[in-house]
């Protein structure tokens, strides 16, 4: 999972998560369940087990079987955070009714990050050992999150049948706020649609159509929507909302919808647990015509749908098709957005790659393409590792030490700070548990009143798990620090192996680059440069010592272009 990482404050350090989670599947239930039912009941039983540093993460409205819920996952990151201490809900019901994924968070998951597992009405607290009625009570849920599943789809299938529309409205609709069963036109998005429509009969492509729609800044349908208060999921927040895809334009240029017809079943779920849709055969849509006032009359749908299938597509990439060795590496040198592989459309030989956020591709926000030859970077790096290996077979001493030149000095004093302050917090640990200790001994023999033990006992709590973490992360950052030497180590042995080989590898690439910043041309004819800088793991750029290779490498590209190399990153 990744988050961003949160300054660690005081009170968000020993939490104990009460989640709640209602759903519509939840029927007869929903009572007894009801959010403030759960809210309630947890409280209470927080308050018993002496817990006071509470946090609520309420879902309602979603399914048990689906665990991409979003306090869930809130919940989730909390704990990979180190926040969460303890999980308390109603029932396992309420955590999931998924018997394997449930099973998997409270046998591994949970104990794996030291979280208290708590379901008060099943009578399971993971402090107190494993429950042996856990697992039945999460294949009788899973039974009855199959059995509303059964239910749900044989009214989805009643309803779809009986020509009631089981989508949401597409781009240019709208619900009748008197019958939601029922899409009305929604003016605005309407017209574009219609603009679409006649662009494309007047022989405009799906690019330049859904560029033309860019540059006019027109809101793209689901920055619409969101703009209108409609939630129709994606993404919610996106970089640029005039933004629009050429796939957009393909879609609403294929949904028969706008001809006045429903159409139900285009897409299905494999069974309850997998939410995937997967694209159904159109022998098994059911349609219904003439449902709704239509945007497209039925002539222009069919006259486009015979200009679209005429159009050439590119052919896709069979899956074993040679990728680049240097995809995933090349990155641009002013954005740093990745830099994309391509062929030449006339001569196949020559591949390239280009900035994936320019303005002339892409329509993104890079003003210039960046565009560089993969034949011309392969030789740029060989020349580079050939001055590398150069180096090393000259003076492999002086080599290792600039290696080391780059991170000792201030390795040593890193280590030194983090060890002095491991050593701090370890002690502080034990004084705390052993206050900890005589607190609980006052308060047993009644020399400590209750409130003043929840008090300071809370308070040391926070302080251990403060310190637990802090530990936590030094050791790791010392562990980090003691591997780097084989990191060196591993990178001079890869150089080795690069003086053994006549042609640069993918694997070897990834073993000894980090990335290559490619930066746009500079100047006219002869004088155009382009500066290419690699940037190596573990070590970063590695500048030579100018006492050594200030001459310039000149090669010829098998491709035919000739490439000088000046080692330096200067500009």
């Amino acid at each position: 999972m990744q988050s961003k990482k949160r300054k660690l404050k005081t009170e968000e350090i020993g939490i104990t998560a009460l989640y709640n989670r209602l759903s519509r599947d939840d029927g007869t239930e929903s009572e007894s369940n009801s959010i403030a039912n759960q809210n309630k009941l947890l409280s209470q039983k927080a308050k018993e087990l002496g817990l006071t540093n509470t946090r609520f993460y309420v879902d309602d409205g979603y399914t048990g079987t689906n665990f991409n819920r979003p306090s869930f996952q809130q919940m989730i990151e909390d704990i990979e955070m180190g926040y969460v201490t303890t999980v308390m809900v109603k029932d396992l019901s309420r955590l999931g009714r998924d018997y394997v994924s449930v099973g998997n968070y409270t046998d591994s998951y949970f104990p794996d990050h030291n979280v208290r597992f708590i379901a008060v009405n099943d009578g399971i607290d993971s402090d107190e050992g494993e429950s042996e009625i856990a697992p039945f009570k999460n294949i009788l849920n899973e039974m009855y999150a199959r059995d509303i599943s059964k239910k749900v789809r044989s009214s989805h299938r009643l309803r779809g049948n009986a020509g009631e529309p089981l989508s949401q409205p597409p781009y240019g609709y709208m619900k009748s706020p008197e019958n939601k069963k029922k899409w009305i036109i929604d003016p605005k998005p309407a017209a574009i649609v219609k603009r679409i429509f006649k662009m494309c009969v007047e022989g405009n492509g799906n690019e330049t159509i859904a560029r033309t729609l860019q540059e006019e800044k027109i809101l793209n349908p689901m920055a619409y929507w969101q703009n209108n208060g409609l939630g129709r999921g994606g993404k919610k927040t996106q970089p640029n909302p005039y933004r629009w895809c050429k796939t957009t334009i393909q879609k609403i240029l294929a949904q028969q919808e706008y001809c006045g017809d429903i159409i139900n079943f285009k897409t299905y779920s494999k069974n309850f647990k997998n939410k995937t849709r997967l694209e159904n055969p159109k022998d098994n849509w059911v349609i219904f015509k003439d449902v709704h006032e239509p945007i497209i009359d039925r002539a222009t749908f069919e006259q486009v749908q015979r200009l679209t299938a005429k159009t050439k597509r590119r052919a896709p990439k069979p899956h074993n098709a040679p990728k680049s060795i240097f995809s995933d590496l090349i990155y641009c040198g002013d954005c740093h957005s990745k830099m994309r592989h391509h062929t030449n459309t006339i001569n196949k030989d020559i591949h390239f790659f280009v900035c994936a956020n320019n303005t002339v591709d892409y329509r993104g926000t890079c003003k210039s393409r960046h565009y560089v030859r993969a034949d011309s970077v392969e030789q740029v790096v060989m020349l580079e590792l050939r001055r590398m290996a150069d180096f090393l077979r000259t003076d492999e001493d002086a080599f290792a030490d600039l290696l080391a030149q780059k991170t000792n000095k201030e390795l040593l004093k890193e280590q030194k700070q983090a060890e002095a302050d491991l050593q701090k917090a370890v002690v502080r640990n034990d004084t705390v548990s052993k206050l900890y200790e005589k607190l609980y001994e006052d308060n047993a023999t009644g020399k400590v009143s209750d409130e003043w033990f929840m008090q300071l006992s809370h308070k040391y709590e926070m302080e251990r798990l403060e310190l637990k973490t802090k530990m936590t992360d030094l050791r790791k950052k010392l562990a980090d620090m003691g591997s780097r030497q084989q990191e060196r180590d591993n990178f001079i042995h890869a150089i080795r192996r690069f003086m053994e080989m006549d042609r640069l590898t993918a694997p070897l690439l990834r073993e000894l680059i980090d990335h290559i910043d490619v930066y746009e041309t500079e100047g006219v004819g002869k004088s155009r440069t382009q500066r290419i800088v690699i940037y190596y793991r573990f070590v970063g750029y590695i500048e030579l010592p100018d006492n050594y290779f200030r001459r310039n490498y000149k090669a010829d590209t098998r491709k035919g272009v000739a490439v000088e190399y000046i080692p330096t990153i200067s500009a």
